[in-house]
């Protein structure tokens, strides 16, 4: 028995500090970083601080490092150890390589990191990209040389509003050159500049993108509540009616114009022709036939019902959804007439507050019913004038619809207000069949579709189903996968407030569309709780 607690008693002190400074003690390298520039041999020197009695043992190195000892001891009245390591690279190929050289101790573990770097080995970093959000007057970037042979940079700049803190220079092995690139804001146009800083690294090559947001929103603010509004493409114009006072308005962007139309009936809902000429406004018992060009009244019709919504065939029929009276028909009026007249639809009844939409093909209307559970969409068949009930879709409840729908430029699909989204056809087994969904949150209160950039324009609902509050942000989604891409957030209203400051309000979006060309939307926007008398807007932001 004594032997064994001898024995272990050696091994204890073999491995072990036994200094009375031990305590605070700890392992110091001449080097943390050892580098190979070939096959070399370099030295690692070893001491404790205070100086201590202690072991230590060197447990992994990469295979390409050999050291002349594996394990030591540092003693109190020396405590320095000489390691010799020696690299060999000849199987290596050309580049930098790194490795860890890892030690055991009791006063602790410790890693000295080996680099080797063979051959005459150019390499650098540098950005791909450069981005000046609108806030930003100056971004930095840096060039590094990671590589074993110094390098030179020049950086070819076109662009004459922008200025660099160098354009050219040397950087030697494993240094760093921090570039600061600065722009005068009063050069660039309004909107998204792009060019490109061209970079010659000794031989190499390089371009960095440079983009420049220089957008500044332009809010045009709007006299009157805003009620409903629609987009023509074709003419590249909004078209809203507002109450308070009651008109028509037609907004031109690219001059950012306003020209009204006023209107006898306080507005409940529009709908401008596919040709972006004419437009009709529903009213409380009554209809009015719009010319935009001439900004003039064609004809006021009368109606039996309340006009929750409208819709504008090609065929010059005004198709009106009622918003009361629970089981009711669409109000079809053909306007080809001067007289007075209105037909009920064929084919079944509607529920009260369903909305219709035309559908770009221009041969039917789809309508989204409200008030009824599971919601669900319908068609009917306008070729003949009179609308004629065809059909619902082939689900009821296995998909939310929840009271609104939107199609792709082409018609091709359907977006429901439920997020559900359904393909269409003339074919009625083919019609209105799930296509996917889209992932948003809660759901959708307005949605836009671009063709020529394949995007929609979605406002959500924040999910307070007591308030009907909408996010104030506009989403934006890929429209072939329906894949989220970004959202933009709406630019405040500022409102001056008693003491000479000013009070900020979140915009709410209630409509948003893109341009023909699907680089500009324009989204009508309400003040939220701001107490002012014109509490309506249009925003104009860019899309990338």
């Amino acid at each position: 028995m004594k032997k064994t607690l001898l024995f272990v008693a050696i091994i204890v002190s073999l491995f072990s500090c036994v200094s009375d400074n031990l305590d605070g003690a700890e392992l110091v390298f001449s080097e943390e970083t050892v580098v190979f520039k070939g096959s070399e041999t370099k030295s690692l020197y070893i001491s404790t601080n205070p100086k201590s009695d202690c072991d230590y043992q060197i447990t992994s190195m990469p295979s390409w490092v050999k050291a002349d000892r594996k394990s030591g001891n540092l003693n109190a009245s020396n405590g320095i150890n000489e390691i010799i390591l020696t690299s060999d690279l000849t199987n290596l190929q050309p580049g930098t390589y790194e490795g860890n050289l890892e030690f055991t101790t009791t006063l602790g573990n410790k890693t000295i990191l080996l680099q080797a770097i063979v051959g005459d080995n150019l390499t650098y970093t540098v950005p791909k990209t450069l981005n000046f959000s609108i806030s930003d007057n100056e971004v930095k970037f840096t060039i590094k040389n990671n590589g074993n042979v110094p390098l030179s940079y020049t950086i070819d700049n076109q662009n004459t509003k922008t200025t660099l803190s160098s354009n050219s220079g040397t950087i030697e092995v494993r240094g760093q050159k921090e570039i600061a690139v600065t722009i005068n804001r009063d050069g660039f146009p309004n909107g998204l500049t792009s060019f490109n800083l061209n970079l010659k690294i000794n031989n190499s090559a390089e371009t960095i993108a440079v983009t420049v947001d220089n957008f500044k929103e332009l809010k045009s603010m709007v006299v009157g509540d805003v009620m409903d509004a629609e987009y023509s493409k074709v003419k590249d114009q909004l078209v809203f009616v507002s109450a308070n006072p009651s008109k028509l308005s037609i907004y031109n962007p690219s001059t950012s114009s306003m020209e009204t139309v006023p209107l006898v009936y306080t507005p409940t809902c529009v709908s401008v022709s596919q040709d972006g000429e004419t437009a009709v406004v529903g009213h409380d018992g009554h209809i009015t036939y719009i010319n935009l060009k001439t900004k003039s009244i064609i004809k006021t019709y009368s109606s039996s019902c309340f006009a929750l919504d409208i819709v504008l065939g090609n065929n010059k029929w005004a198709y009106v959804f009622p918003k009361e009276n629970q089981w009711t028909y669409i109000r079809c009026i053909n306007m080809n007439l001067s007289n007075d007249n209105e037909t009920y639809s064929t084919g079944g009844s509607i529920y009260a507050g369903t909305k219709g939409r035309l559908h770009p093909s221009g041969k039917y209307i789809y309508g989204a019913d409200n008030g009824l559970s599971p919601s669900d969409i319908e068609k009917y068949d306008i070729q003949n004038g009179v609308a004629n009930m065809l059909y619902d879709s082939p689900y009821h409840g296995d998909y939310p619809m929840s009271g609104n729908l939107w199609f792709t430029e082409d018609g091709n699909r359907i977006f429901t207000r439920g997020k559900t989204v359904l393909k269409t056809s003339d074919i009625k087994t083919s019609d209105m069949i799930y296509n996917g969904s889209i992932t948003a949150d809660s759901n959708i209160e307005w949605l836009n579709h671009s063709a020529a950039k394949d995007n929609l324009f979605v406002i959500i609902n924040s999910g307070n189903v007591w308030q009907n509050e909408r996010l104030p942000y506009i989403y934006t989604y890929n429209a072939i996968n329906l894949n989220f891409k970004n959202k933009l957030e709406l630019e405040k209203y500022q409102v001056q407030n008693t003491t000479g400051g000013f009070n900020y309000f979140d915009a709410e979006p209630h409509f948003v569309f893109s341009n023909s060309s699907g680089n500009v939307i324009y989204v009508l926007t309400k003040a939220k709780g701001s107490g002012l008398v014109n509490e309506w807007a249009i925003q104009k932001m860019l899309v990338q």
